[in-house]
C-alpha cells in the first residue's frame, strides 16, 4: 500500500492494540525495505517488495523475530543486501536466536510449544552483508537521505532511520507495544531514557516531523510526544514497582511479584527486563543484594 511521498507499507494486527507495520522507501536509484515482518506476512511482504520495486537494501532496526521473519523470502525474491547494527548471530543462526532470546532455565523451562511459537515467526537465517551504526547514510535517489540513528533501549543495538528530506523517522520498538500481555521491555533502562530524550530533541529541532513506528500508527508531532510520554511512564512504573517489591527476596520471587502487580505474563521477556532493572538499581545504590536477596536501602 502507498502511504505518501516515496513511502509504501503493509500491516497486520499481532494482537488487539498491537499492529505490526513494515515500511519501504522507493528511490529513483533503488529502494529500501525496513524490517521484514513475521513469517505469516510472507505474501504481504513480497507484495510490498513488488509494489515498491527495485529493493536492493534491507535495513534491520533490531533482531527480534517480528522484524526479521521474512528475511529468507525477501532475499530469494530481491537478492537485496541486508544491513544490521548488531546481534548478528540472531539473524544468521536461529538456534542462537532462540536460546539467547528465550533464555531457558530452571525458572523458564524450554518446551516444544515455545520453540514452535518463537521459531515459527521466522522463515530462517540469512547472512548480514554489512554492519551499520549511528550516522550511516543511505541515498537511494529522489533526494532521500536516510540516516541511521542509534536507539539503545528496547534492544541495545536498536537503530532507526531518519529521512532528512521529509522528517519521517522509521523506528522498530523504541515506542513499546504496551498493550501486549507480556512485558515488551528493555535491555537498558538508562539507555532507554536517554534515547527518548534524544528523540524529543530531534522533534523539537524540527528534524523529526513524523514517526513511523512498527507498533503504532503514524505519529505526528503531538501524537509522538504522547507516545514518548506513555513509554516514559511505563519505565517509571517498572522502576517503582521493582523498588516497592524489593523486600529481601530472591530475584525469581521478585520477578513473579512484579509481573503480578503489573498484570503481565510470567515469561522470559519480563524476566530478562527485570534483571536489567534490578542490576541498574543496585549499581545506582537504590537496591542491594544480600546473599542473593534483593532489598531496597
Amino acid at each position: 500500500m502507498h502511504l505518501d511521498n516515496n513511502i509504501y507499507y503493509t500491516t497486520l494486527d499481532l494482537m488487539p492494540g498491537v499492529p505490526l507495520n513494515t515500511y519501504a522507501l522507493r528511490g529513483s536509484e533503488y529502494s529500501i525495505l525496513i524490517d521484514t515482518g513475521i513469517k505469516s506476512m510472507r505474501d504481504q511482504i513480497l507484495s510490498l517488495c513488488e509494489e515498491t520495486g527495485n529493493i536492493r537494501n534491507v535495513l534491520i532496526t533490531h533482531a527480534h523475530a517480528d522484524h526479521i521473519g521474512c528475511n529468507v523470502a525477501v532475499k530469494e525474491k530481491t537478492n537485496a543486501q541486508f544491513f544490521a547494527s548488531g546481534a548478528i548471530p540472531w539473524i544468521e543462526n536461529m538456534e542462537t536466536h532462540y536460546l539467547e532470546f528465550c533464555i531457558p532455565s530452571e525458572y523458564l523451562p524450554d518446551s516444544q510449544e515455545q520453540r514452535d511459537e518463537i521459531l515459527g515467526l521466522m522463515d530462517g537465517p540469512v547472512n548480514v552483508d554489512a554492519f551499520i551504526k549511528e550516522g550511516t547514510i543511505f541515498r537511494p535517489g529522489d533526494g532521500i537521505e536516510l540516516e541511521t540513528i542509534a536507539l539503545p533501549g528496547h534492544k541495545l543495538e536498536e537503530v532507526g532511520f531518519l529521512n532528512h528530506s521529509t522528517g519521517d523517522f522509521f523506528t522498530g520498538d523504541i515506542l513499546l507495544a504496551l498493550a501486549a500481555p507480556f512485558f515488551h521491555g528493555f535491555q537498558t533502562a538508562r539507555g532507554f531514557r536517554e534515547t527518548l530524550s534524544k528523540i524529543k530533541q530531534l522533534i523539537n529541532e524540527g528534524k523529526i516531523k513524523r514517526i513511523l513506528a512498527a507498533h503504532h500508527h503514524p505519529l505526528d508531532r503531538e501524537k509522538a510526544f504522547d507516545a514518548l510520554k506513555t513509554t516514559e511512564t511505563f519505565l517509571d512504573d517498572v522502576k517503582q514497582t521493582v523498588i516497592q517489591e524489593a523486600k529481601g527476596i530472591h530475584f525469581p520471587i521478585l520477578w513473579k511479584h512484579v509481573c503480578d502487580r503489573m498484570n503481565k505474563q510470567l515469561e522470559f521477556r519480563g524476566y530478562a527486563m527485570l534483571e536489567v532493572q534490578v542490576n541498574e538499581l543496585i549499581e545506582d545504590g537504590i537496591l542491594y543484594s544480600d546473599n542473593g536477596r534483593i532489598t531496597r536501602k
